[in-house]
């Protein structure tokens, strides 16, 4: 599949809204890229909002992860993205988000139960870290090693979601899922459905 560098700009501007809409992100959490055909990668910036991202602020770095124009700052979480697309060579993006269920979730130490039909049959299998420092290598090879083990969604405790995907509409899709599945168990646990 061929990436077009504007049109990726303009995917990505646009999940990001969907995301902000879907209040997965919020202030200036979260954050999105997609892998170019060249192996350069495009990311949201540092410290903006996910809410009206403009297109030119979004930052292309290289496989390395040095920025093609200085003045741009990529994310703090880019070692995560570069450990996450060196783990999985088909993943052609990373949507990597703060959902409130699914954080709150991650402070059990384990993964919400998947017992609803679209989180057995969409959603599919998820792995669950332990809590690292954001930002850092730590936190970027514990998500690569389950990404490596074919998981396509880790919640980090007391952190959030990452999920690689081929497409940011599937990345979404699961990011969406996984709040949603996660939504219902904690609401199910609280009405004493589940133990």
């Amino acid at each position: 599949m061929n990436i077009d560098e504007d049109r990726a700009r303009s995917e990505i501007a646009r999940y990001c809204r969907l995301l902000w809409d879907r209040r997965l992100v919020t202030g200036s959490s979260g954050n999105v890229s997609v892998r170019l055909d060249d192996g350069d990668l495009l990311v949201t910036p540092s410290g903006l909002s996910l809410r009206d991202l403009p297109e030119a602020a979004i930052v292309r770095v290289d496989a390395g992860g040095a920025p093609c124009s200085p003045a741009q700052r990529p994310t703090s979480e880019l070692p995560l993205h570069l450990a996450a697309y060196g783990a999985r060579p088909d993943a052609r993006c990373i949507v990597h988000t703060h959902p409130t269920f699914c954080v709150v979730w991650s402070k059990v130490g384990s993964i919400f139960p998947r017992d609803t039909v679209g989180a057995r049959e969409t959603l599919g299998p998820v792995a669950w870290t332990a809590f690292r420092e954001p930002g850092t290598r730590d936190l970027a090879d514990l998500c690569a090693a389950e990404f490596a083990r074919g998981f396509d969604t880790v919640v980090m405790e007391r952190h959030g979601v990452s999920v690689v995907a081929d497409s940011l509409e599937r990345a979404f899709m699961l990011t969406d899922l996984a709040e949603e599945a996660a939504r219902i168990a904690y609401y199910s646990r609280l009405a004493g459905l589940t133990e």
